[in-house]
C-alpha cells in the first residue's frame, strides 16, 4: 500500500494529452545529468520510462524518471541531495519512492517530472524497462495505447487518478506481450 507524504506539486487536473514532444528526450538528458551529479555512482540507472520516452506516442507532458539504487528503503542515500535540487518526497510504496519535481525549482529542467527510485536489478525496474522499448518497437500496441488514452482522457478529465487506474489492465497486458516477447528473443 503506498503511502502518500505530500500533495502532487504539479496541476494534475485536467488530463490533457499533448503529441509526442522531441524536448521531451532533451529534457530527461538534463535529468540524468543532474541526478548523475548529484548522487554519482549510488545512481546505477537513470532512465526515461513511459509515455514520453516512446518516439511518437501522446502523453501528459510530464517525464517519468526510473532511478535505479542500490536499496530504495534506505533514503539517507539519495533523498536530502534530490530534495536539495527540487524534489519533493511525494509516495513511499513498498521498494520504491516517488518524488516529484517541484515547479520553478531553478536546477531542475523546465518540464515537469516523476522520479521513481526502485532497487536495481528488480522486477519494477526490469518492467518498466522492458515495457517502454516494446512501446517503442510496437506500432500496433504503441497506436492501440494511443487510442486507449484519447478515449480515458475524455472519460476521466477532471479525475487523474481514475485515468491512470483505467490504464492499468492495458499495461499489465502489454507488460505479458513483452516478457513473451523478451523469451522469444533470449531462447
Amino acid at each position: 500500500m503506498a503511502q502518500q507524504i505530500a500533495q502532487w506539486t504539479g496541476d494534475p487536473t485536467p488530463v490533457q494529452l499533448k503529441p509526442y514532444d522531441d524536448r521531451w528526450s532533451a529534457y530527461f538528458q538534463q535529468y540524468r545529468s543532474l541526478i548523475a551529479s548529484v548522487l554519482g555512482e549510488r545512481a546505477v540507472q537513470v532512465e526515461h520510462i513511459g509515455s514520453t520516452a516512446v518516439q511518437g506516442l501522446l502523453g501528459r507532458p510530464c517525464l517519468d524518471i526510473l532511478l535505479a539504487v542500490a536499496e530504495p528503503d534506505a533514503e539517507e542515500d539519495y533523498r536530502v541531495e534530490l530534495e536539495a535540487v527540487g524534489f519533493t518526497l511525494w509516495q513511499r510504496e513498498p521498494d520504491r519512492r516517488v518524488f516529484a519535481s517541484a515547479p520553478n525549482a531553478a536546477a531542475l529542467p523546465q518540464c515537469p517530472a516523476r522520479l521513481f527510485v526502485c532497487r536495481t536489478g528488480g522486477t519494477w525496474e526490469f518492467d518498466q524497462l522492458l515495457l517502454t522499448n516494446y512501446l517503442d518497437a510496437h506500432e500496433e500496441r504503441r497506436q492501440a495505447y494511443a487510442d486507449l488514452k484519447r478515449h480515458l482522457a475524455k472519460v476521466h478529465r477532471d479525475d487523474p487518478d481514475g485515468y491512470a487506474q483505467a490504464k492499468r489492465p492495458f499495461l499489465r497486458e502489454t507488460v505479458r506481450l513483452a516478457h513473451r516477447s523478451f523469451l522469444a528473443i533470449e531462447a
